[in-house]
């Protein structure tokens, strides 16, 4: 049996301070990016009335477009130019479209912003998954994939909380503090990420790139994830527009299957390797926990500012034992995996509860007791929590180390396109019902109609009685239809995990790409 590398990290390696200090930058630079994604949910309305924008939900969705575009293009670059160079361009692209949002005088320089710190976060989201895959081999990463999620928990959680905060007396630092952080990340991957990448000049690395796939891949996913946007919110889902956008961006992707699998040499996403049972089923139930968990954490704060008719900041708290609760079920589900050696288990787990979970949330009124809205929810996060973390594995498992990032990197891409799904199907159901419940007097009142209803939210606790009783009545309502098409959702998530297998995890890391760490 031949000798591990000498610095490929072992269970018996004693990691040292080198290595913490990049796991802390790594953390931080996920940190950043994903708080981003939440945090105008409570920041926009003054944003938009600032820079007096007539259509501020493209401010925050641009920065998902932008960002599920970057996602599987870094992976490639990261696998043909090196880890350093990628997630320097990845913090290095979300300071400067923080400067420019800071910055912005108009909605137009704010959506440029934004575009750019979105393909800088995505770089980030991918380039981060990649370089802790090189440090520490897939038995042994548990625990800091546990953190790595527990991260993302918080992030969701804060964001809200953060945006609001800087909103009540300046909402340009929420993007100037992205800038200090930004510059602490590089400093730290400059100067002890010491990396061993490809050898190859640069005319042979640009050989390589994935040009005809990535041609095609940008424009398909950004006119998909638009369709979604639209649908339900800007347009009615059976509007020609919203119709042709979907069409078009899912042909394109099935396009840009089949380029890679069949005429794209180094493709930016290896298919043909990655089409393992175990391996495809961790990517479904992702793209399947994204869609349940943005559901869930997009919708339940806006239980508390409808039915409940709270503010944003007080809704935000109340919100807590659920954002809380997720991170350090994460990290236990990370260490669990660590310790037995399997994950099948966790994955099936995380899938019971998150079903039983949103079927009771289903039960949630307005006029549902504090140790109801407090206990009910947590049942929900815990399965969340676990299946943060857990579907890494199925994912890595049966794949050599060497294509562990391009892997990583797509499963970013589906659990981010399963959060656009969920948001987009959570709105569509509960404004659908909405337009069933909300009394005539109301619906009047709101700019847009039935289309208007969720960013009227905000008009609820001014509204008189008994006026006031039947909005929050008819939201706490609506939103239990989201609750219940979330329930066969997780279903078929439970159903595919039972049919994963539970294979060994390799103690391995990527020779060629790993970092040279003085552990």
């Amino acid at each position: 049996m031949s000798e591990p590398p000498i610095d490929s990290p072992t269970k018996t390696t004693t990691r040292g301070l080198r290595f913490w200090v990049i796991i802390a930058a790594l953390l931080l630079a996920t940190f950043e990016a994903a708080v981003e994604q939440t945090a105008l949910s409570t920041a926009l309305p003054t944003i938009a009335k600032d820079l007096d924008s007539d259509d501020p939900s493209w401010i925050a969705n641009v920065f998902m477009i932008a960002s599920a575009a970057a996602i599987p293009w870094s992976g490639g670059c990261a696998q043909i130019f090196g880890r350093k160079g990628v997630f320097l361009a990845g913090v290095g692209g979300f300071a400067l479209g923080s400067i420019i949002c800071a910055v912005a005088k108009t909605s137009t320089q704010m959506l440029a912003g934004r575009g750019i710190q979105g393909a800088g976060g995505g770089i980030i989201f991918a380039i981060v998954e990649i370089i802790l895959s090189d440090m520490v081999p897939l038995a042994e990463r548990g625990l800091y994939q546990g953190m790595f999620s527990a991260i993302w928990s918080i992030a969701s959680a804060c964001g809200p909380l953060l945006g609001g905060a800087f909103a009540s007396f300046n909402y340009r630092l929420l993007f100037w503090i992205n800038v200090p952080i930004s510059f602490i990340c590089a400093l730290v991957c400059i100067f002890f990420m010491q990396l061993k990448g490809p050898e190859d000049n640069m005319r042979e690395k640009l050989k390589k790139m994935d040009w005809l796939g990535n041609l095609i891949f940008i424009p398909s996913i950004s006119v998909l994830i638009l369709g979604l946007v639209w649908g339900g919110a800007d347009y009615p889902w059976r509007s020609a527009r919203v119709i042709a956008t979907i069409v078009c961006g899912a042909a394109g992707l099935v396009l840009w299957v089949v380029v890679e699998k069949r005429y794209v040499a180094n493709p930016t996403v290896p298919f043909e390797a990655m089409m393992k049972k175990t391996c495809v089923i961790g990517l479904l139930t992702t793209g399947l926990h994204g869609i349940v968990a943005m559901a869930v954490l997009y919708c339940w704060p806006a239980y508390f500012q409808s039915a409940k008719a709270e503010s944003v900041i007080r809704s935000s708290i109340d919100y807590l034992p659920v954002a809380l609760l997720i991170s350090p079920l994460a990290m236990g589900t990370g260490i669990s995996v660590n310790v037995l050696g399997t994950y099948k288990a966790q994955n099936i787990i995380g899938w019971v509860i998150i079903t039983v979970g949103v079927g009771l949330l289903a039960l949630m009124k307005e006029t549902t007791s504090t140790v109801g809205w407090v206990l009910i929810p947590m049942i929900v996060a815990i399965g969340i929590g676990i299946d943060y973390a857990a579907p890494v594995y199925p994912v890595l498992a049966p794949l050599p180390p060497s294509i562990a990032g391009q892997a990583l990197a797509f499963q970013m891409l589906v659990r981010t396109f399963g959060n656009v799904l969920g948001i987009s199907v959570g709105l569509t159901a509960m404004t659908n019902m909405l337009g069933q419940k909300l009394p005539r007097e109301y619906l009047a009142m709101v700019p847009n109609g039935v289309t208007g209803a969720y960013a009227s939210i905000p008009m609820i606790p001014d509204l008189d009685e008994p006026l006031k009783l039947e909005v929050r009545r008819a939201f706490a309502q609506s939103l239990r239809v989201v609750w219940l098409v979330m329930i066969p959702i997780a279903g078929i998530g439970l159903l595919l995990s039972c049919f994963m297998e539970s294979l060994p995890l390799t103690t391995e890391t990527d020779e060629v790409s790993h970092l040279k760490l003085c552990l």
